[in-house]
This record gives C-alpha cells, sequence and structure tokens, in this order.
C-alpha cells in the first residue's frame, strides 16, 4: 500500500487497485461464476434472483472453487482491508454478484451492521467490500455508485434517497475496488444487452458475526489446503476485542 492510496482511501472511503487480480484470473473467476449461477438458477428458479429478477448472487464461492480460495487471500487487496479493518479481520462473505441487461439501480446504503446502528455512527468502520471487477465496469452497464467521502457523515442515506453527488467506479477487467463499509454505495442501472460481473469480498472485524459461518460451510477439502492466513479468514480463532 503507498501513502497516496492509503491517504485517498482515508479521504473518499474507496480506492481503486489497478489489475490487483490480472485478465486471466479475472477470466477464470468469471467463467466458473457464470456456470454456477446458471446451475443455481437451473436448481433454485426465481429464489436465486433479484432486482425484479434481471441480476443473481451466488453464495458462498469459497466452497466452490480454488479460484475463489486464492481470490480471498490476495496479498494486495488483503493488506487493505487489514488496514481498515485491523490484522485480525475475517471474511464475513464471497458472493458472486450479476447485473442482468436491464438492471435497475439498487439504491444507495451503508454496508450492515452500520445501517442498522443508531446515529452518529463510529468513525470507523466494522466492514468493507472488496469488487473483484471480472468484465469491464462502465456507466452503461451499471458500474458501482459511490459518493466519495460519504463514509465521515455518520449516518446513512434513508430509503430509496437520490443526490447529486454520486459517481460511478468505472474499471478495467482485473481491477479490484476496495470500499469502506460506511460510504454511501449501490449498483448502477444496466443499460446494456450484457451481463456485469463481479465479485464481492465483503471482510469484518473479527467480533463481528460474519454473513457466513465458514466454519461450518466449508468442505474439508478447503480446510486441508488452507493456509493458516486463510483459516484466520474463515473464522479460526476469531475473538471479542480486549478490555482496556
Amino acid at each position: 500500500m503507498t501513502t497516496d492510496e492509503k491517504a485517498f482511501l482515508d479521504e473518499n472511503g474507496y480506492v481503486v487497485l489497478p489489475q490487483a487480480i490480472g485478465t486471466d484470473a479475472a477470466d477464470e473467476l468469471r467463467e466458473r461464476t457464470l456456470e454456477l449461477a446458471v446451475q443455481e438458477r437451473t436448481a433454485g428458479g426465481e429464489s436465486a434472483l433479484y432486482l425484479d429478477g434481471t441480476s443473481q448472487r451466488v453464495w458462498n464461492l469459497v466452497n466452490k472453487g480454488e479460484c475463489f480460495e486464492r481470490a480471498v487471500v490476495n496479498p494486495r487487496i488483503l493488506e487493505f482491508q487489514q488496514y481498515l479493518l485491523g490484522d485480525d479481520c475475517v471474511l464475513s462473505s464471497f458472493t458472486g454478484n450479476l447485473i442482468g441487461p436491464g438492471a435497475s439501480p439498487s439504491g444507495l446504503h451503508i454496508d450492515f451492521p452500520m445501517g442498522e446502528m443508531p446515529v452518529p455512527l463510529p468513525a470507523w468502520t466494522f466492514c468493507a467490500n472488496s469488487v473483484y471487477i471480472l468484465t469491464d465496469f462502465t456507466k452503461e452497464n451499471g458500474a458501482t455508485c459511490v459518493i466519495p467521502g460519504s463514509h465521515g457523515r455518520g449516518f446513512g442515506p434513508k430509503h430509496d434517497e437520490t443526490c447529486n453527488d454520486i459517481i460511478q467506479l468505472e474499471g478495467a477487467k482485473g481491477d479490484v475496488v476496495v470500499v469502506n463499509g460506511l460510504i454511501w454505495h449501490g449498483s448502477g442501472a444496466n443499460h446494456t444487452d450484457s451481463m456485469r460481473v463481479g465479485l464481492l469480498g465483503f471482510y469484518c472485524r473479527s467480533f463481528i458475526r460474519p454473513q457466513q459461518e465458514h466454519l461450518e460451510l466449508v468442505s474439508e477439502d478447503v480446510w486441508q489446503r488452507a493456509t493458516p492466513a486463510m483459516r484466520r479468514l474463515l473464522g479460526e480463532g476469531a475473538k471479542a476485542p480486549e478490555r482496556y
């Protein structure tokens, strides 16, 4: 992490990491995610979809391919998550996010659990996202929307609130965007005839209950392959902070 990257993240609440995973890894991740999406859509029907049936999430990716395991512990990405959340941060969830043609904007929000907490919110975040760009993100296909600096407001947006200071984070396949969980953000509308494909690596502080109980969900094969860093991210040894 450079001094400039750190300063930009602190000021704006996000930072773009050009080619943090590279195009080859992005292609592998995209193809596997699309394969899983078809399987789960076939099995689950409309229950697998959201945004009026135009888009889809694929959950528990850590258990669904070694390419996802490698992505979780990418050191270039992980150093930013540890900067925001502490060296003992854990993986909350790792999901595929497919924004289909005709999808409407998701609406601005801040991430759980901050959106459920009383205001003013603390200045430090409980969670953060890594957005893995697996197809180019453009304004036309619904690139992630953010309001720079909004992570310092101390409160989240109201339901369906509109703002005139939104920007869209366009990026190339292979880039990754690290997003402070307190920043006002959401997905844009997809006005193209192609699927926009990304992954959401959602990390949290070690004392926050993750969205997915990885220690119960991961297969024995995944656990046996896991490095000490991966096992920590999956929740091994996670504990509440000490009292001072």
